[in-house]
């Protein structure tokens, strides 16, 4: 079995058997993870149409994106309406961030990210 091979296995079996705070705690490193490749990406003129960066961008959004959707209003209440705003504005930003080819949108949503980990590192146990 090659090493990618076990790793790809580690990393489904991981994620198969988290509980649902660990994979929220999952989807905020796989975006921040995104997001810092993005951003060295942007800020370099020759890198910043490159394919990986608009693909870790691609992936940023789609977890912030899946965070959002994940959201229960209901039982959330306030959490949940503060947090939508957050995912909304992170999103927005990274829109821009595409658009413009600029990493300061990166820099404002992986601000909101990390602050967002902190938390859930805080009350999830690692």
């Amino acid at each position: 079995m090659s090493y990618a091979h076990a790793a790809a296995t580690y990393q489904r079996n991981a994620v198969l058997t988290a509980s649902p705070e660990k994979l929220v705690k999952m989807l905020y490193d796989g975006a921040i993870k995104n997001l810092e490749k993005s951003r060295i990406g942007l800020a370099e003129a020759k890198t910043a149409r490159s394919p990986e960066v608009g693909n870790a961008l691609s992936k940023a959004m789609g977890i912030i994106g899946e965070l959002r959707a994940s959201l229960d209003h209901a039982a959330g209440g306030e959490i949940a309406g503060n947090l939508d705003r957050l995912y909304e504005f992170s999103l927005d930003q990274l829109s821009q961030a595409n658009l413009q080819r600029t990493p300061i949108g990166v820099d404002n949503a992986l601000q909101v990210l990390r602050t967002l980990k902190e938390g859930w590192d805080g009350v999830v146990p690692a």
